[in-house]
């Protein structure tokens, strides 16, 4: 019975073999920083975000020259004003750096949401086209050089985990 097993898997391991050398495994690589760099759509979704950008800091200058005018106003005139209306100014000046920090965070936000909503279709569409590449061309893995992992994994790629857990006794 033993001898048998033992046929079996040298025929199976026998045929791997085989197989392994008529079809070589396939390893590609590449850059997608680079790829999507390249792309129109992104070179498109890059002017869109520098004309939003433009908006949004125009607006911000213009909420700076507006504190910074008023905070020179009130400079010349805080010796004559009273108690009261120099702590009224003080409240104003307070509120509108306020309100020029929350535009900015605002801001901020709001061309980072607009930059990952313009961004998911290129990067969907690059992911689309990897795959159809390393279906296609036999690939079982495609490597990015940007971050040093596969983006492409063929489904007769073997996972081994089971038998490196056999290996370290770990079930």
């Amino acid at each position: 019975m033993m001898n048998k097993l033992i046929g079996i898997f040298m025929l199976i391991l026998l045929g791997t073999f085989t197989l392994n050398a008529q079809q070589p495994m396939k390893f590609g690589h590449l850059n997608s920083n680079e790829l999507m760099t390249i792309m129109p759509e992104f070179k498109e979704m890059q002017s869109q975000l520098e004309a939003d950008f433009k908006v949004k800091e125009d607006q911000l200058a213009v909420m700076q020259e507006d504190l910074q005018k008023k905070q020179q106003e009130y400079q010349q005139t805080a010796t004559a004003l009273t108690p009261a209306e120099r702590q009224a100014k003080e409240s104003e000046m307070g509120e509108m750096s306020q309100k020029v920090q929350n535009y900015y965070l605002l801001a901020q936000q709001q061309m980072q949401a607009k930059q990952n909503e313009l961004t998911a279709p290129i990067i969907q569409k690059l992911k689309t086209a990897i795959t159809e590449v390393g279906d296609e061309n036999g690939f079982l893995y495609i490597f990015d050089l940007a971050s040093r992992v596969p983006v492409f994994n063929s489904e007769k790629s073997i996972d081994v985990t089971p038998l490196v857990k056999a290996k370290l006794g770990i079930q």
